[in-house]
C-alpha cells in the first residue's frame, strides 16, 4: 500500500512537473514572442502603440483573460488615464473608445481578487522617470491567481512596462522635434504659424481689465549692418533683439523672417504697454551704438491693440504692420500706434497695386518732363523726366499718391524702366529727324538695388534704341549713397565710365555730409528746394555759396530745385550758380509738349 501511495505521488509529482514544464515553456514563448516584437519595433520602426496593443491582445488570449489594460500615471497633475486596452468581448479599444465610455474599470470585478496590479514603476533604460504604469488583468474564472500566474504577469507586466516608457519617449522626443520645427533656429524665438497658434491660446484667457496689443518691429537699415559688418555681425544683432523681446508671463514673440518681428504683448493698460515698448526700443538703440559708434541703429515699430478675443489675428497683424510701414524713413518717429484711418489708405493702397500692372500695360502711366536752365540767361540746359497717372476718368494723379506706394511694393523697377523706355524712344525720333536731343535725366529708387541693380538693363535698352550715352542722366536719391550699398557705388561707377552723367538728387534731406561726396562717383549735385525756402539773411547767403563753391570743387556741376520766385534766381546768380529748375522757368509738363516746345 506504501509503495502504490508513493508511486502515486510520483505520478502526482511527474504531473506536475509535466505542468510546471508546460507552464513555463507557454510563458517562454509568449516572452519569446514579445521579445520579437521588441525586435521588429527597433529595427523596422514600428509603432509603438500598436505593439503594445499586440501584446496585450496576445497576453490576453494565452491566458484566457476577459481583460487586459494598462493605466497610466502622468502629466503635471499625475491624473490616472487608461491609455491602453484589449478585451475579450471588444478587441482592442481605440482612444475614442477608452475616451467614451469603454473604460475597463468597468470591466473590473466588484469583489475578489482578479484585476490587482501586478508591476509598478519602471526599471532599466528609463530609471528615474516619476511616471508610473499598472498592469491590470481579469478572466472570467473565480479563484486565486497561482504563484505562478503572479510571477509570470509580474515579467509581463515589466516588459508592459518597458514598452510604455519606450512610447512616451518617442512622444516626448517628438515634441522635441516640433518645437525646433516652431521655432527661429537663430534666435529661439517662434515661427509664423506656431507663433499664431500661441496667441490664439492665449486669447481663450482674455480679460477685460488687461489690453492686448500685436507690436510690428523692424531694424532700420538692417542691410548696411550685413553689408559693412558681415552677416555674423547681423546675426549678433537679430540675437541681441531677440533676447530683448524674449517670452515672458505676458509676451510671445516671433521673428518672421530677416529683421522683421512680431510680439504679442498683454499688460494692465495701454500706457504700461507703450512705456515698456519705448524703453525696449531705447535700451537696444544705446547699446549697439556702444557696439558700432558710427551707425545709428534704431527700430520702427507699429502697435495695434486689440479691442475682442475674437478679432482676426491675421488682419490685427496686418494693421501693426502697416502702422510700421507708415513711418518708415522718418527720422523722427520709431513707434506709432495704428489709428482706422490707416485702413482707408491700405484699400487705396491695394487699388493703386491691383491697377497698376493693367496701367503700365494700357499707357496709362504718362511721361513728363520738366526743363533745366541756365540761371542767367532763361535758355535751355536739359530736363529731367518725371511721371504722372492718367486715370480713366481723366484725373492727372500726383506722383506722390503712388510712388511711394510703388516703391514699398517693388512695382517702381518696371515704372522707372518704362520711363527710360520711353524717353529713349522720343530722343530716338529727334534724332531720325535731325535734331539734337537736350540731356535728359532719369529717376531711378532705391528699389532697383535691393536686387540686381540697373546698369545692365540700362545698357542693353540704351543700345537697342542706338541712344549715345551723352544724352542721359542717371539720377539717384542721396540717401542711397549713405546706406552702405556698395552695389550702388560700383554701378554708377561703371554708368559713369560707359559715358553716363551721374546726377545725386535731393542733397541735403537728411543723410547730407560734404565729406561724403568725394567718394560718391557722380558729376552732378542737386540741392533741395529746402535750401531756398528760408529767409536769406547775409550769413545764410554766405553758407550756401561757401557750399556749392566746396561742391563744384569736387562735382562738375550744382543745380537748384524749385526756383519759384524772380528773388530766388537772383540770389542764386549773385551766389556764382549757374543752373536749376523750378515753376519760375516752366513746370513740369508731357513729353509731347515738351518737344513741341523745346524742339523745333
Amino acid at each position: 500500500m506504501k509503495e502504490k501511495q508513493m508511486g502515486i505521488e510520483n505520478i502526482q509529482k511527474k504531473e506536475e512537473l509535466e505542468e510546471t514544464l508546460c507552464l513555463q515553456n507557454e510563458r517562454y514563448n509568449l516572452i519569446k514572442e514579445i521579445n520579437q516584437e521588441f525586435v521588429k519595433l527597433f529595427h523596422q520602426g514600428s509603432d509603438v502603440d500598436d505593439s503594445l496593443n499586440h501584446t496585450l491582445e496576445r497576453i490576453g488570449k494565452q491566458y484566457a483573460l476577459r481583460f487586459v489594460a494598462v493605466l497610466e500615471y502622468g502629466g503635471e497633475k499625475k491624473e490616472r488615464t487608461w491609455t491602453n486596452c484589449w478585451s475579450l468581448e471588444k478587441g482592442i479599444l481605440t482612444d475614442s473608445g477608452l475616451k467614451h465610455g469603454c473604460s475597463p474599470q468597468l470591466l473590473l470585478p466588484e469583489n475578489g481578487t482578479y484585476g490587482q496590479p501586478y508591476c509598478q514603476g519602471r526599471e532599466g533604460l528609463f530609471r528615474g522617470s516619476e511616471e508610473c504604469s499598472l498592469l491590470f488583468c481579469g478572466r472570467e474564472e473565480t479563484g486565486e491567481w497561482t504563484d505562478f500566474e503572479k510571477e509570470t504577469l509580474q515579467e509581463l507586466a515589466r516588459m508592459i512596462s518597458f514598452l510604455v516608457a519606450l512610447r512616451n519617449h518617442k512622444k516626448e522626443e517628438q515634441r522635441q522635434i516640433m518645437d525646433l520645427k516652431r521655432r527661429d533656429p537663430l534666435t529661439g524665438l517662434y515661427m509664423g504659424e506656431a507663433f499664431k497658434s500661441k496667441v490664439k491660446e492665449e486669447l481663450k484667457n482674455w480679460r477685460e481689465d488687461r489690453d492686448y496689443a500685436i507690436i510690428y518691429t523692424d531694424i532700420n537699415d538692417f542691410s548696411y549692418i550685413n553689408d559693412n559688418f558681415g552677416y555674423a555681425a547681423g546675426n549678433a544683432i537679430l540675437k541681441a533683439f531677440a533676447d530683448l523681446i524674449r517670452e515672458s508671463e505676458n509676451k510671445i514673440s516671433c521673428r518672421l523672417y530677416s529683421d522683421l518681428f512680431v510680439t504679442f504683448f498683454w499688460d494692465t493698460d495701454r500706457d504700461t504697454i507703450l512705456q515698456k515698448i519705448v524703453n525696449t526700443s531705447l535700451a537696444f538703440s544705446k547699446r549697439q551704438k556702444e557696439i558700432y559708434p558710427s551707425c545709428n541703429i534704431r527700430l520702427t515699430t507699429g502697435i495695434y491693440f486689440m479691442e475682442e478675443k475674437d478679432e482676426n489675428l491675421a488682419i490685427a497683424i496686418e494693421n501693426a504692420n502697416l502702422t510700421r510701414k507708415s513711418i518708415k524713413g522718418n527720422a523722427s518717429a520709431f513707434c506709432r500706434v495704428y489709428e482706422s484711418k490707416m485702413r482707408i489708405r491700405r484699400e487705396e493702397e491695394k487699388q493703386v497695386l491691383a491697377e497698376f500692372q493693367g496701367t503700365l500695360k494700357e499707357g496709362g502711366f504718362q511721361v513728363y518732363v520738366q526743363p533745366k536752365f541756365y540761371l542767367s540767361g532763361f535758355e535751355i540746359s536739359g530736363g529731367e523726366a518725371l511721371v504722372r497717372w492718367r486715370k480713366k476718368d481723366g484725373r492727372i494723379e500726383s506722383p506722390s499718391l503712388f510712388i511711394p506706394i510703388l516703391e514699398r511694393s517693388g512695382y517702381v523697377v518696371e515704372l522707372d524702366f518704362y520711363v527710360y523706355e520711353q524717353v529713349l524712344a522720343y530722343m530716338q525720333s529727334w534724332l531720325e529727324a535731325g535734331k539734337e536731343p537736350p540731356v535728359i535725366s532719369v529717376n531711378f529708387s532705391r528699389s532697383h538695388f535691393e536686387r540686381e541693380g540697373i546698369y545692365r538693363r540700362i545698357m542693353s535698352l540704351t543700345k537697342a534704341y542706338r541712344i549715345e550715352p551723352r544724352y542721359i542722366e542717371i539720377e539717384i536719391t542721396e540717401s542711397l549713397f549713405a546706406t552702405g550699398y556698395e552695389l550702388v557705388k560700383a554701378e554708377m561707377k561703371q554708368l559713369r565710365e560707359a559715358g553716363f552723367r551721374v546726377a545725386i538728387d535731393d542733397f541735403g534731406t537728411g543723410y547730407s555730409s560734404l565729406g561724403m561726396l568725394l567718394d560718391i562717383p557722380a558729376d552732378i549735385v542737386k540741392i533741395d528746394r529746402s535750401f531756398l525756402n528760408r529767409e536769406n539773411h547775409e550769413n545764410e547767403k554766405e553758407f550756401i555759396q561757401h557750399m556749392g563753391k566746396l561742391i563744384e570743387s569736387v562735382k562738375e556741376e550744382v543745380i537748384f530745385e524749385g526756383i519759384e520766385t524772380e528773388e530766388q534766381r537772383e540770389f542764386l546768380v549773385d551766389c556764382g550758380f549757374r543752373f536749376g529748375q523750378g515753376f519760375l522757368f516752366d513746370p513740369p509738363m508731357p513729353i509731347q509738349v515738351f518737344q513741341e516746345k523745346y524742339m523745333k
